[in-house]
């Protein structure tokens, strides 16, 4: 199923005019939410997100209810995957469009080896959460990080790791970083710019209902390397194990196993509160 400013069209109409400035400039946000047999996981704390990204990008009226029903609607169809939604400057500044859309289920490895690297787009320093800024906007505009993970690719690594210009670890080019060491999880504080990720979310959830010791901090690169164990965060991974970071190898905590059952139980918990 293919969704165009509310009307349903086939694959062969699925179509973006080249005209498009979110297609030749990037003027566009997005989401990506995870089916799990017809349900999407967080669709709340997405669409939440998603009103933020439309704010800091200056798109107006934007009817996020019809945009959440035909999300459910297309969803319904599927047992797996993601639903997509692309908000798309039209061809003027004052229009806009949106495309949703199921994407299949991504390949997910079993564990990363990750390359650190400057960030391509971080001065360094911190962020105020309220500035009208685009930095932590889930916006169209990926080429500078998907670059960063094209260059870990080359050099044997699963993907990149990000750091600012004081060496402290930001992200991944599509995901958030967590690491555990002793009992304690941790992951990165928003000052530092990184976009408000709803797995990260999710994990501080689970340090208030008890569930794990969680702690929101920062880490340098040559910290991380001490930690027991580090994982990368997102919607397609929830909590995937990370092997190699440079050259230092990890091992993996019982924590991590314990975080990935979290998410299972909470997408449970979720999905029939929903379907009630």
């Amino acid at each position: 199923m293919f969704i165009i400013n509310g009307a349903k069209v086939e694959e062969a109409n699925f179509v973006v005019p080249i005209q498009n400035l979110s297609f030749w400039r990037g003027d566009g946000i997005f989401e990506a939410i995870k089916i799990h047999e017809g349900y999407l996981f967080a669709l709340d704390r997405h669409i939440k997100r998603f009103k933020q990204s439309a704010k800091k990008m200056l798109f107006d009226d934007i009817d996020f209810e019809e945009i959440k029903k035909d999300m459910i609607l297309l969803a319904s169809n599927y047992a797996e995957g993601y639903v997509r939604v692309i908000i798309s400057r039209s061809t003027s500044k004052s229009d806009y469009d949106v495309y949703i859309f199921h994407q299949e289920p991504v390949e997910i490895p079993e564990h990363y080896s990750l390359q650190s690297q400057p960030s391509p787009w971080h001065p360094g320093g911190d962020f105020a959460l309220e500035d009208n800024q685009v930095v932590g906007t889930k916006s169209t505009s990926y080429a500078l990080n998907i670059a960063q993970t094209r260059i870990a690719e080359q050099n044997g690594y699963s993907d990149a790791l990000l750091l600012n210009r004081e060496n402290i670890v930001l992200e991944g080019p599509t995901f958030s970083i967590g690491w555990i060491k002793g009992d304690t999880v941790y992951v990165p504080d928003l000052q530092l710019g990184i976009l408000d990720s709803i797995t990260r979310q999710y994990i501080l959830l689970f340090g208030s209902n008890n569930q794990i010791k969680v702690k929101e901090s920062r880490i340098s690169i040559d910290e991380i390397y001490d930690v027991d164990t580090v994982f990368v965060i997102s919607t397609a991974k929830h909590a995937k194990f990370v092997s190699k970071i440079d050259s230092k190898t990890y091992n993996q905590s019982p924590i991590l196993e314990l975080i990935q059952d979290c998410f299972t139980k909470q997408i449970e918990i979720e999905k029939l509160n929903e379907f009630k």
